[in-house]
């Protein structure tokens, strides 16, 4: 595939996705000519590190996360690490019984892959030696329904805007090496190994106790319920079938000075992220890594699609937890001789209800089956790349 060069006449991809530029474009600050690239200074650190880290045994990096059904709310509290030292907030817009308070399971998604995308063309380059000034990712997924009842992202390709003095050839091994690499890429592209979820089951009351304040339970039967219901009402002969969901798109731009990914979700950037490298490729220990936070948002939809299951077959919630548990192979070591994959993926939920148990095994199958991230780990996606040449600005310019 040939490499873009950015002109402000280049008509760079199709409408959809240009659009999308227009509304997260800000230009990217570049140093003044003839200083030193903050970039280009970042990458020699990190190719050092790299270096460190090749000549020492390394081991697998465990992977945790947990996600709680918060209360009155239903919003998705996700806290990622072994401390739950980093936390997002999952919620639905209004139409959906949520209140906007963080980004959605599939925004997060394509924020995250976007980040993981741009962390790897850093280690790459590093690895390769190759100079960049600036990079900026464009991550866009068109969702796709499979069934009736499932649908998840799908589509999934990006765009990385780098500003570099490298050859085309150099850029187009860069890219070669980041798929190869990239054990994100690696995550979505390849069928995973996923297991049922275990669910432990706490028998609750039929009735609560009313001096209790309002709580999960609540949330399910009055707001998520009616707006699940709504939804699943067919149009009627001759009325239009309900709009199939917008194309997802974020961007990730690379701190030139410290290799932060700073990610702006939606076509307007609302809800924003933020990841940081791990600790030996000079992590600041500031955000969660991309490998720790794909599989959170993976938790943060089962948590979501237990919310949705419970509403729809109407069983009663009053708590709802899950973790995710998995680990990632490491990058770097005297002896690693394969790029870093994910394995070991499981999940773990713990529900508290008045419902039998036959009614809970039966919830986790519904889940399981209609879950969109549960399912897009499972299956094969099909992933395609672009490089365009030049700073990531205002395509209007």
């Amino acid at each position: 595939m040939s490499i873009v060069r950015s002109t402000p006449s280049s008509k760079l991809v199709g409408a959809t996705v240009l659009s999308a530029f227009l509304l997260l474009a800000s230009p990217v600050a570049l140093p003044a000519e003839g200083t030193d690239s903050p970039l280009r200074t970042y990458l020699a650190d990190k190719r050092a590190a790299i270096q460190a880290q090749s000549a020492q045994p390394a081991a697998a990096t465990p992977i945790h996360a947990k996600v709680t059904a918060e209360s009155r709310s239903g919003v998705r509290r996700l806290r990622i690490g072994p401390t739950g030292e980093f936390q997002y907030i999952s919620d639905s817009g209004r139409n959906y019984a949520g209140y906007n308070l963080g980004a959605g399971s599939w925004d997060s998604l394509v924020g995250t892959l976007a980040s993981a995308v741009a962390d790897e063309y850093i280690v790459q380059a590093a690895v390769q030696n190759v100079p960049l000034d600036g990079l900026d990712v464009v991550f866009t997924s068109i969702p796709e329904r499979k069934s009736d009842t499932l649908a998840y992202p799908n589509n999934l390709s990006y765009v990385a805007y780098i500003d570099s003095p490298a050859t085309d050839a150099q850029l187009q091994t860069l890219k070669r090496a980041v798929h190869e690499n990239s054990s994100a890429i690696d995550l979505v592209t390849r069928p995973q190994q996923v297991s049922h979820a275990e669910v432990e089951y706490h028998h609750s009351a039929a009735q609560r106790d009313p001096k209790q304040p309002p709580g999960l339970r609540d949330f399910i039967t009055e707001e998520k319920r009616p707006a699940v219901l709504a939804r699943q009402v067919k149009p009627a002969a001759g009325k239009a079938r309900p709009a199939e969901p917008e194309t997802l798109v974020a961007r990730a731009h690379v701190e030139p000075h410290t290799g932060l990914r700073r990610i702006f979700l939606g076509k307007d950037g609302y809800h924003q992220q933020l990841h940081d490298s791990a600790p030996g490729l000079l992590g600041y220990g500031l955000a969660p890594t991309v490998e720790e936070h794909l599989l959170g948002v993976t938790g943060t939809c089962l948590t979501h699609i237990f919310e949705v299951q419970a509403a729809s077959r109407n069983v009663l919630l009053d708590a709802l937890e899950l973790t995710v548990d998995g680990q990632v192979s490491p990058r770097f070591g005297s002896n690693v001789n394969s790029p870093a994959r994910y394995s070991g993926i499981r999940y773990k939920v713990r529900i508290e209800s008045p419902a039998s148990e036959q009614d809970i095994d039966a919830l986790r199958q519904s889940v399981e089956a209609t879950c969109p991230l549960y399912n897009l780990v499972k299956d094969e996606q099909k992933l395609e790349g672009s490089i365009v040449r030049g700073a990531y600005a205002d395509a209007a310019q």
